[in-house]
């Protein structure tokens, strides 16, 4: 055995071949070679029709597909976030924020000025204000106790409950960076960094972990260098072509 290198996927030994340094034996190499060029019959998971692919990463069969999944996944998201009261509470009054930042001028497009009433029937009259309806108890969603209903609006919380949510909504919290380790102000809980350079980095980073543990498995790293093999197999080839025709 002396002299002999053991081939990191099935651990027997083999001499070395080639020009370039090898971790796999022939047989494993030849193995992740055939497993990259193999054509593979998926189903997508939009449609549920079967498309080929040479790759376990692809999902779906198309581009619309791939929208149409998006899409569902943000609708799905979304309706479960909604479904807890106190987050959609934190929604509306996010909106709420929002609405009155552009009315101040604050935000995109807003200019400061009220907008002009619409008016009907072409002739300049304006149409007569519709009848309230009487008011009624209405429940809170988050608290449960009921309350009159109050503005132009349906309301779904109660003065209270409303006032909590733009507090949370206005209150700086004070947030320590996940790259830098540095204390931070942000009104959002989803800040994760300080600043786009440390964002930056903890993406890399995440990345670079990412690839580590991926290829930490033996199997998965011999077909990885099977792609790498294929690519520059593929690169060199275009190449010649080019010299060809000069």
């Amino acid at each position: 055995m002396a002299g002999l290198t053991p081939c990191r996927l099935c651990g027997r030994g083999f001499e070395k071949y080639g020009g370039a340094y090898h971790a796999y034996c022939r047989r494993c190499a030849a193995k992740a070679d055939g497993e990259v060029g193999r054509v593979l019959s998926v189903p997508c998971r939009e449609c549920g029709g079967e498309f080929s692919t040479r790759t376990r990463a692809a999902k779906y069969c198309s581009d619309a597909c791939r929208t149409d999944a998006a899409r569902r996944l943000n609708r799905e998201h979304a309706r479960r976030y909604m479904a807890d009261p106190e987050k959609r509470a934190m929604a509306m009054a996010r909106i709420r924020a929002q609405a009155a930042s552009r009315r101040a001028g604050d935000g995109r497009g807003g200019k400061g000025r009220p907008r002009p009433r619409r008016q009907s029937g072409g002739h300049g009259t304006v149409r007569p204000p519709t009848r309230t309806a009487p008011p009624s108890r209405t429940l809170c969603r988050l608290c449960g106790r009921g309350f009159a209903p109050y503005g132009g609006k349906s309301r779904s919380y109660c003065k209270r409950c409303t006032a909590k949510a733009d507090r949370a909504i206005g209150r700086v919290l004070s947030v320590k960076c996940k790259e830098c380790g540095k204390a931070f102000s942000t009104k959002s809980r989803a800040v994760r960094y300080c600043s786009a350079p440390c964002r930056a980095e903890g993406g890399r980073r995440s990345a670079r972990e990412c690839g580590r543990r991926r290829m930490s498995d033996p199997e998965t790293r011999a077909v990885s260098r099977a792609r790498s093999r294929a690519h520059s197999a593929a690169s060199r080839d275009r190449a010649r072509r080019k010299l060809r025709r000069a």
